[in-house]
């Protein structure tokens, strides 16, 4: 060959190498776009997954209460004694619902079971004279298909705690006059009585 065809064949490889390694990269660059899109798209796809479920999980019966006197534990402790002219007003000054019983010494049993919802006060009648012991079952979010530890629907989902008042508190109804008494609550055993956290089975024992 003479040197002009080797000048040109020598240009052609040039320029057909040239093409090659530009092919290549325009591929790489696509591919690696492809990736990029690829990611972005499972991780959108995992974020709407997590905010969904976590949309899922708040219950229904959020801030779900029942009415000042409602009796929903009447199923655990039978229905309640209404005789006398004693009174007990319960001022609930805690950050949670709560469910009064009045357990009766001489009766062995609980006899009242009241709802008072947080920062409210509620006055419960009708209590006969004799010695009682005042137990709270505190919580939020009243569930009414929830079972609760008696068995039966009816329980807190949230804030759940029990306390007891210290000793036995005595209701007089006589010719020389009733009671007429006034606690307050707090989720914390700082109210104008003395009380003690209690156990879940000291509540539910009758």
């Amino acid at each position: 060959m003479n040197k002009i065809t080797l000048w040109i064949l020598a240009t052609c490889i040039v320029v057909i190498s040239v093409v090659i390694y530009v092919g290549d990269g325009i591929n790489k660059e696509s591919e690696l776009k492809a990736y990029h899109r690829s990611r972005s798209a499972t991780s959108s796809s995992s974020n709407r997954k997590n905010s969904q479920s976590k949309q899922k999980k708040i219950s229904a019966y959020k801030g779900n209460q029942l009415a000042n006197g409602s009796s929903p534990l009447n199923g655990c402790f039978g229905s309640g004694i209404y005789s006398g002219n004693a009174t007990l007003t319960v001022s609930n000054g805690s950050s949670s619902d709560a469910i009064v019983c009045l357990y009766s010494v001489s009766n062995g049993r609980t006899v009242r079971n009241e709802y008072v919802q947080k920062n409210s006060s509620f006055r419960i009648d009708n209590i006969a004279q004799g010695y009682y012991k005042i137990k709270v079952f505190y919580g939020n979010d009243w569930n009414p298909n929830l079972i609760n530890p008696c068995g039966i629907k009816g329980n807190f989902e949230s804030d759940v705690s029990y306390s007891e008042f210290d000793g036995q508190q005595y209701f007089e109804d006589s010719t020389d006059g009733y009671t007429m008494a006034t606690v307050t609550l707090y989720t914390v055993a700082n109210g104008n009585a003395s009380t003690s956290r209690i156990k879940q089975s000291d509540f539910f024992s009758n």
